[in-house]
Order: structure tokens, then C-alpha cells, then sequence
């Protein structure tokens, strides 16, 4: 079991230095908005799927009282609001200094945070023994957010390289948000272990700011555009596929 904490900790930061490693192949690469928009599309499925099935499901099945439930609507709602604060921090930052690729960094790095938060809380739950949270539940989770990393490492380096920088500094800097959200997931799992009372407030804080995530970040590919009914397919594959994991294997 521990084995597999370890290794579904390190999916999601795997994803971002997949995503980055683009940049080694930016000459060959062709179609490489189209298939970042695949990636985000089926990305945004999953991690919908997972906010429910792995996250909010989960939270309420522990919650034996009406202050529980309560206590999971607050956690939801306080993700939301986490990060229409941060948004608005970073709108504020960008009209401040404007660096060439800096502020992207930054806003990602952000960004990934609450999701690595998302990982440790599930893994909490699991070696904590909880059996509404599932090693099948958790590995889907962590899996969705590896894919939906995949094109912000990729956005990252990409332009970095394009504006002159080196490909292996342009890399790097692909990998940054990766490594937080690394922490953040590895912290979270060591507290979240030792506050287990408070597991309901996690689990849904971590699944509101991951529908922001979807909803802010991801969606944009649904609204228009020749590939509107191509991105909406894939996310409904992404969130019936996950749904179908957790249900089945866990």
C-alpha cells in the first residue's frame, strides 16, 4: 500500500515533466496546440469525475452528522473561493510587471498547488483506512492530474524557447510547478494523516478548487471553435472513464 502512495504521489509531477519534454521536439512536433487541447479536454473529464467519485463521495460517507455535511458544503465552497482570491491576486501581479514567461510560471505553479493538496488528501484517507476512499479512486485521481499537467508543462517551456531561452532552462522551468505541487502533496499527506477529524473539509476544499481548476482553466476549448464537439467528446470519455474505474476497481 505504501508502495502505491509513494508512486501515485509522483504521477502528477511525472505529467509536468512529460509536458516539458516537448520542448525538446518543438521543431518536429506538429499540431501541438491540437493535441494540448485533446490532453486538456480529456484531463478536465477525469478530474471532474474524480472531485465526485474520489473526493466529494468519499467526504460525505464519512460525515455522521448534520455538522459534518456542513462541514463538507464549507470545505467545497472555501475551495472555490481560495482560488477566485488567487486569480485575482495573479490579475493584480500581471498589470503590476509583466516578465517574459516569469508571471505564467508563477500563475501555474499557483494553480497546481491545491491539486498536489488534492492527491495527499486522497492518499491520506487511503492509508488511514477509510474504505469509502479507494487505491482505485485515488490512482485515477492522481492519473487525471498527470494528463491535465501534461499541457501546462508544456506551456511553460514551449514559449520560453520560442522567446530564446536554452531548451534545458526552458525545461527547468517547465518542471518548477511539478515540484510544488510535489510538496504540496507530500505535506498534505503528513498533516492530513495527523488531522484525520477534519478529512470531510479536505477532501471537498480539495475537490472545489479542482472544479475551479476545470471550469477557469480547462473549459475554454467547449465554448467555440471548430473543435467544440471533438473537446466535449473527449471530456465525456475522460469522465466516464474514470467513473468506470472507481466504480469497477475500487
Amino acid at each position: 500500500m505504501l508502495i502505491s502512495v509513494l508512486t501515485g504521489l509522483w504521477y502528477p509531477f511525472i505529467g509536468t515533466v512529460f509536458g516539458s519534454s516537448f520542448v525538446f521536439f518543438m521543431k518536429r512536433l506538429k499540431n501541438e496546440s491540437g493535441i494540448l487541447s485533446a490532453l486538456d479536454s480529456i484531463a478536465a473529464g477525469i478530474m471532474t469525475a474524480a472531485s465526485f467519485f474520489s473526493l466529494i463521495s468519499p467526504a460525505v460517507e464519512q460525515a455522521e452528522s448534520a455538522l459534518s455535511l456542513f462541514s463538507c458544503s464549507a470545505g467545497f465552497f472555501t475551495g472555490i473561493i481560495s482560488f477566485i482570491l488567487i486569480d485575482i491576486f495573479i490579475k493584480k501581479k500581471e498589470k503590476a510587471r509583466m516578465k517574459s514567461g516569469e508571471l505564467l510560471i508563477w500563475a501555474v505553479t499557483l494553480h497546481n498547488i491545491p491539486e498536489g493538496m488534492a492527491v495527499g488528501v486522497v492518499y491520506a484517507g487511503l492509508l488511514a483506512g477509510e474504505g469509502s476512499v479507494s487505491l482505485a479512486g485515488a490512482l485515477s485521481l492522481s492519473i487525471g492530474i498527470a494528463l491535465q499537467n501534461i499541457p501546462e508543462g508544456a506551456i511553460i517551456s514551449m514559449p520560453l524557447k520560442a522567446r530564446g531561452k536554452s531548451t534545458f532552462l526552458s525545461f527547468f522551468k517547465g518542471t518548477v510547478s511539478g515540484i510544488a505541487e510535489l510538496s504540496a502533496g507530500v505535506l498534505t499527506l503528513f498533516f492530513s494523516y495527523f488531522v484525520y477529524g477534519i478529512m470531510p473539509f479536505c477532501l471537498c476544499f480539495a475537490a472545489g478548487a479542482m472544479i475551479y481548476v476545470v471550469l477557469a482553466e480547462l473549459s475554454s476549448e467547449f465554448s467555440a471553435g471548430k473543435k467544440r464537439a471533438l473537446c466535449l467528446f473527449l471530456y465525456g470519455a475522460g469522465f466516464t472513464v474514470m467513473m468506470l474505474l472507481d466504480t469497477f476497481l475500487g
